[in-house]
């Protein structure tokens, strides 16, 4: 179970992405004014999608405990396929990228470019051990995230453990009394039964005794 916020929010972030897409698409198939157009909406739409995932950061973390961890899994993708957007995007943006590395890729490369093939070659290392090393890092930073979910989880569990023996021992302090004044009661009735039958003894000699006397008589 999700809050109506979370989930409004999550909506939004995804249809901002969907929108995201599209302009990356139209972004590789035209040039000129309409891609530089494309990309500065793609981007605004990014930056907005990055404020989004703040709120809905928050949002998760403030939710009841048996559904945060669910809510901050999800937060924790939409986070990684802004991440993947923003990337992508960059490649666009930058001249390297989006210009020269690309026409470079799209053109023939026969032996007699050597250095061209290594730099193409160094580049795409460069990329994948940034890629990596992005990765590395954030799955970190998730983990401690995670751990401090748990963590808090655990904390939370404790103080309603403490409180459970707390009225635990309430109740056995109130059901202690109780027994205490049963007994108390319960010699009170023996008590009272006990003197009923002496007055009963007391009463019947007497009658005995006037008995007695008048046949004596």
């Amino acid at each position: 179970m999700t809050s109506e916020k979370f989930e409004d929010m999550e909506e939004d972030i995804k249809s901002l992405l969907d929108d995201i897409s599209t302009k990356y698409d139209i972004c590789v198939r035209a040039g000129g004014e309409d891609k530089k157009a494309a990309l500065r909406d793609a981007q605004r739409k990014l930056d907005q999608a990055n404020r989004v995932l703040q709120d809905l950061d928050q949002e998760a973390r403030s939710a009841p405990h048996p559904y945060r961890l669910q809510m901050l899994a999800k937060t924790r993708q939409l986070k990684q396929d802004i991440v993947d957007a923003e990337r992508r995007l960059k490649v666009l943006m930058s001249d390297r990228g989006a210009g020269l590395a690309r026409q470079e890729l799209l053109s023939p490369i026969d032996g007699t470019d050597p250095q061209r093939s290594r730099l193409l070659q160094m580049n795409d290392t460069i990329q994948r051990t940034t890629d990596s090393v992005a990765r590395t890092v954030q799955v970190a930073s998730e983990t401690d995230q995670i751990g401090a979910a748990v963590g808090e989880e655990l904390r939370s569990q404790r103080e309603t453990l403490v409180r459970t023996k707390e009225r635990l021992e309430e109740v056995d302090g109130n059901l202690t009394t109780s027994r205490k004044i049963i007994r108390t009661m319960y010699r009170r009735v023996i008590t009272n039964k006990m003197i009923l039958i002496v007055i009963i003894v007391l009463e019947l000699a007497i009658l005995g005794g006037l008995l007695y006397w008048k046949l004596k008589r």
